[in-house]
């Protein structure tokens, strides 16, 4: 049984530009008007529809419901209401949040990925370059991202690539889930 819509979370550390890419992928901006960062305040909610996505064969839209997490620790105490229903996590950093990221991806991993059961496959960590040069090699991670899929994104230069990618990642949740169902 197919959803008709997908609760993913978007969390990292503040600073790391999870709302640039979530206004992004849900084309509520364009790749020229990439902002400074400003917090978010606990959550945001953005929806919109990703259209034409190959699962077993079928083309279908679905509805994403793309929760933009602060990364603030402040509104921990909000996490298992965040946690309800959620069906895919983008785990977000940056080079400037690398230094603390490792142990801070790990937290959000075992939190909202292990204790709800998700599937490796459910979970993604996008990298968020913001030059050419920076390489994931500065983010040591631990072995337990082994079969999380890591990517390296830059929404300067590469938000086509970044789009394409999302919705990889959203075949596989699907995929997962169907997979669960069966």
């Amino acid at each position: 049984m197919q959803p008709n819509k997908l609760k993913i979370l978007m969390i990292g550390p503040s600073e790391s530009g999870k709302t640039s890419i979530a206004n992004f992928i849900s084309d509520s901006m364009n790749v020229e008007e990439v902002e400074s960062p400003r917090p978010t305040q606990g959550v945001r909610i953005v929806e919109f529809e990703l259209p034409n996505l190959n699962i077993n064969g079928r083309t279908i839209n679905i509805d994403i419901e793309l929760w933009d997490c602060s990364g603030d620790h402040r509104f921990e105490s909000c996490w298992p209401a965040l946690r309800v229903g959620v069906q895919g996590v983008v785990l977000v950093c940056s080079p400037n949040t690398a230094q603390a990221a490792a142990r801070e991806m790990e937290l959000l991993y075992n939190y909202f990925v292990s204790q709800p059961k998700l599937s490796a496959k459910q979970c993604v960590l996008f990298y968020n370059c913001t030059d050419d040069q920076e390489e994931m090699d500065s983010l040591s991670l631990s072995p337990t991202f082994s079969k999380v899929s890591q990517v390296a994104i830059n929404l300067k230069t590469g938000g086509n690539r970044l789009k394409i990618d999302f919705a990889s990642y959203i075949t596989s949740v699907l995929q997962s889930i169907n997979k669960e169902n069966s």
